[in-house]
């Protein structure tokens, strides 16, 4: 402000004699710095935009990521009776809680189509054959899951997308595939595209590559294409279409005046769109620009270089704001250099990205948290169990060590919750998981994977880690009575524990090997534990003939 006094004072001594000329002058630099100021917010929002979106479509490859990896999971633990009778599959999969929260539908297909399993009831009441859907086709001729296009459902009625895995028995051949389907029209599903929703007007949708709605605020665009809307493709569109990335001013498919900005997603074709209508985009610069036009009427006295100087300096924190954005969308620079003191719009403008960038930066973290830890015992979950699986595994092939997997359940859960209901059955999980941790070493990864399955990740396993002591401290911490809402209750574990080097085997064979261990203590007699120690030289292990020892009984066996 007292800058602007200066100015008007300046102008007050030079008006009478070159008022007009310097009127002139000061107009003409103030119209072309406020277009050039015009451009350069422009551009600091259109690349705030394709930050978001690069954060954005990260979090969606991301889950695609673990929902594949979950299906994957499922086909290398499923039971070998179950490949010889595919009729057993529907209890398997009503019984499974992860499949259930991370899809709307799971579903299973014979070799030839013929759906024989799911969650869902068929809205035709009549038996479905998806043989002819690109995903059934491109699933069995590449031997593999994928990821489909957007589909209206047959067996649902709801517009989805599908997420397949092939089961193969031992000899290699297919005996059915499961899918995973995802409706659109659930708010739950890539519901954080809702936050970084820009503005109060704009919105963000989601495409597959042939320009088919797959997320779009109007529920009636789903599955359109865009080419089939009523106002055509727009150019900026057709461009994302043919692989254009970023941003861009146009029209948008109602015709509005929009910032538009495009990300790719790297897991397959899909675009993420967003929209930021200009109007709005730009309101802030607007009332910026009345104001500085009211300025440069008052400073009009100035010389015109003197006005583009003090300009170029008003311009100059909106040029360090750009190339700050672009430091963070590229390589994560640190978010406390929009954290500036100027008392002037630019620098509202920066602390108000930066208050905006912590608050997004923290709800990523809250997000990226709370998908990796299970909300009842706060142990970890199924998610972060198989990050930290292929890092143990890492670590111990790059050091030569030997892991141990330690698989457990509660007995007779089943019972416990009949008698003491849900709220019961929870208590006791709440208590199970409390006593594991402090079981283990504070370096040891504990994991709910579902229901009252538990697994333990040892790392750094040494001579001094006795397997039998590990297991031996596990029953010995469950075998306290545990009081729940006054009444007190004996909850035991059956731990089957598989150690080892890791060396020619994989995250699989461990778990496979640590549920066969759990199997063999619950047939001795439950509440006692069981390993499978592994030889150094996977080769010299026949098939069934892998070193094993006898269950052993805990305290109240």
């Amino acid at each position: 402000m007292s800058t602007f006094k200066h100015w008007g004072n300046l102008k007050t001594r030079i008006a009478l004699a070159v008022a007009v000329l310097v009127f002139l002058a000061v107009a003409l630099v103030t119209a072309a710095s406020l277009l050039l100021a015009k451009r350069e917010t422009r551009a600091v929002l259109g690349a705030e935009q394709y930050a978001t979106l690069t954060a954005a479509g990260a979090y969606i490859d991301r889950d695609l990521d673990a929902k594949r990896t979950l299906l994957r999971l499922v086909a290398e633990l499923m039971p070998d009776a179950i490949l010889e009778h595919p009729a057993q599959l529907q209890a398997l999969l009503a019984g499974h809680a992860t499949l259930r929260e991370e899809f709307s539908n799971i579903a299973a297909f014979d070799p030839q189509g013929n759906v024989f399993a799911s969650l869902s009831v068929a809205k035709t009441g009549e038996s479905l054959n998806v043989r002819h859907r690109d995903f059934f086709r491109d699933t069995v001729a590449y031997h593999e899951g994928v990821v489909s296009a957007p589909f209206l459902s047959r067996l649902t009625g709801l517009p989805v997308v599908v997420i397949t895995q092939p089961i193969y028995n031992r000899a290699g051949q297919l005996k059915f595939i499961i899918s995973g389907s995802l409706d659109l029209s659930s708010p739950r599903i890539f519901g954080q595209l809702n936050a970084v929703k820009p503005g109060q007007s704009g919105y963000v949708a989601l495409l597959s590559g042939d320009g088919t709605y797959i997320l779009h605020p109007d529920k009636r665009r789903l599955l359109a294409r865009v080419a089939d809307d009523k106002d055509g493709t727009r150019a900026a569109t057709a461009a994302a279409l043919r692989g254009f990335e970023g941003w861009t001013e146009g029209q948008s498919q109602t015709g509005v005046l929009a910032l538009l900005t495009y990300r790719r997603l790297h897991t397959n074709d899909w675009i993420i769109a967003s929209v930021y209508p200009m109007d709005e985009a730009l309101a802030a610069f607007d009332g910026a620009s009345v104001q500085a036009l009211a300025t440069a009427l008052v400073v009009a006295v100035l010389a015109g270089l003197v006005g583009w100087i003090g300009i170029s300096k008003l311009l100059s924190p909106l040029g360090a704001l750009q190339r700050h954005v672009q430091q963070a969308a590229s390589a994560g620079s640190d978010l406390e250099v929009f954290n500036v003191r100027r008392d002037d719009e630019f620098g509202r403008l920066s602390r108000a990205f930066y208050a905006l960038s912590k608050k997004r930066q923290a709800a990523e973290a809250a997000l990226a948290a709370q998908a990796m830890t299970d909300p009842l015992t706060g142990l970890s979950n199924r998610r972060r169990f198989d990050s930290a699986m292929a890092l143990a595994f890492a670590r111990a092939e790059r050091s030569g060590g030997v892991l141990a997997i330690a698989y457990l359940d509660i007995d007779h859960f089943k019972a416990i919750n009949d008698q003491h209901g849900h709220g019961g059955g929870d208590a006791v999980l709440i208590e199970f998981s409390r006593r594991l941790r402090r079981a283990v070493r504070s370096t040891d990864t504990v994991v709910r994977l579902a229901g009252d399955e538990f697994t333990v990740i040892f790392e750094s396993f040494t001579a001094h880690c006795d397997p039998h002591l590990l297991g031996q401290k596990i029953i010995d911490a469950m075998s306290q009575p545990i009081l729940i809402e006054g009444v007190t209750l004996r909850a035991t574990a059956s731990v089957g524990i598989c150690a080892g080097p890791s060396a020619g085997r994989t995250a699989a064979d461990f778990l496979r090997l640590a549920d066969d261990a759990l199997y063999r203590a619950k047939q001795e007699g439950r509440g006692r534990y069981a390993l499978h120690l592994l030889r150094q030289d996977p080769a010299h292990e026949g098939a069934g003939a892998a070193p094993t020892a006898p269950a052993v009984p805990g305290p109240a066996a």
